[in-house]
């Protein structure tokens, strides 16, 4: 008996028997993973949607305060248009494209009876008609509708079902502009709102409300440039295609994009946490813009519009509220638990498209009917809140 005779004989059986089983382990293991490649491959997964394309958005109005921040509205006259790589709900049209009509003053839909002087000052155009029943919108982003056909925002729906419901005349008026936060709100109302000697004030509450202003003189330059906010960078990070050579891979880039969503969300619920925490300076300052708006005449009703981030579980209850605290002296309204049961598990259902997270149509037509029915009821019976006319 030879050496390699005697080696192999006093091998344990178990050992030998083990090697084809390792052996189909691991050719099983290649299969499926040439297997899984080829499926990607072959129906272009994982994609990475592009952002929609858009035009300069803003106007800058007035002189630079002390800080040097800037107050701005949107780009006046105009159509500002979106244009989206895709049309997931066949909602933008054959050129994915949704236009956002804004008036000589900066803000959304047709004119207003309002005009600027020559000294730089607003001023109402005749008389408000009797009979009417007239309602300002204050907000952001989401007030103004950006990504949903200027029908269909809550803004012009509201109007619409009022008017039915009531039978009068509803006239609206949507001063919302992207990017404003609360103190923005109180000076669009000083400055234009106020003019129209409106019947119903709403402003619509959004948790990145107590962000810092957007437009800031720049120190080097002495120029106004817009601050990015820093969950933006993260943002496109980690939504667009890694670049490397390991993303040859389609599995390779789907492992990639599984963990950058994670680390997204959980980058997302600690912005928004730390920016509306009791102890933020951003907190305390929209507190006192809150505060500020609830002795204007009328006093407005807050819509709580819920940032669009897992409503299932709403792990910012904390901040709704926050919010209804110190808005005890007002109406509040509350769309969290409508958008919730509408998205169940699925808040992307409601956002404009994979790469934009505002409200889209759906969650807009929502809204509206939560605000609708209970303006309709306060309009009916004044007495169950003071804020109604």
């Amino acid at each position: 008996m030879t050496n390699a005779d005697s080696s192999d004989s006093n091998r344990p059986e178990g050992a030998t028997s083990q090697r084809p089983r390792l052996l189909a382990t691991a050719i099983g293991l290649i299969v499926a993973v040439l297997v899984a490649e080829a499926t990607l491959w072959l129906t272009n997964q994982p994609r990475f949607p592009v952002p929609h394309t858009f035009p300069p958005q803003f106007m800058l109005v007035g002189e630079p305060d002390a800080q040097g921040w800037v107050r701005h509205v949107n780009k006046p006259s105009t159509t500002i248009r979106f244009r989206y790589e895709s049309d997931p709900r066949e909602y933008f049209g054959t050129d994915r494209t949704v236009g956002h009509t804004t008036n000589s003053l900066g803000f959304r839909g047709g004119e207003f009876p309002l005009v600027e002087t020559r000294d730089g000052g607003i001023e109402a155009i005749g008389e408000k008609p009797d009979g009417v029943l007239r309602i300002v919108f204050l907000g952001d982003s989401v007030t103004f509708g950006e990504g949903v056909h200027d029908s269909d925002t809550f803004v012009e729906r509201v109007g619409r079902g009022l008017s039915t419901r009531l039978s009068r005349p509803i006239e609206v008026y949507n001063f919302g502009v992207g990017g404003h936060n609360t103190s923005d709100a109180r000076w669009v109302w000083q400055r234009y709102a106020r003019h129209l000697d409106p019947d119903l004030v709403i402003y619509t509450f959004v948790l990145n409300d107590a962000e810092p202003r957007l437009f800031r003189l720049e120190q080097t330059s002495g120029q106004p440039t817009r601050i990015p906010r820093s969950i933006e960078a993260r943002w496109t990070e980690w939504t667009s295609q890694p670049e490397g050579w390991w993303t040859g891979s389609r599995l390779a880039r789907l492992a990639w994009k599984l963990q950058a969503g994670w680390k997204l969300d959980r980058k997302t619920l600690g912005y928004y946490r730390e920016l509306n925490a009791s102890y933020s300076p951003h907190w305390h300052a929209c507190r006192e813009q809150l505060e500020a708006l609830q002795q204007i005449e009328p006093t407005p009703l807050v819509v709580v519009f819920p940032m669009l981030f897992d409503l299932a579980a709403h792990p910012f209850r904390p901040v709704h509220l926050a919010i209804t605290d110190t808005c005890s002296r007002t109406e509040i309204i509350d769309l969290w638990e409508t958008l919730a049961g509408r998205a169940g598990n699925n808040t992307p259902e409601l956002w404009v498209h994979p790469t934009d997270t505002h409200p889209n149509e759906i969650a807009h037509k929502f809204a509206a009917g939560v605000i609708t029915q209970r303006l309709e009821t306060l309009l009916r019976d004044p007495e169950q809140s003071d804020s109604a006319p």
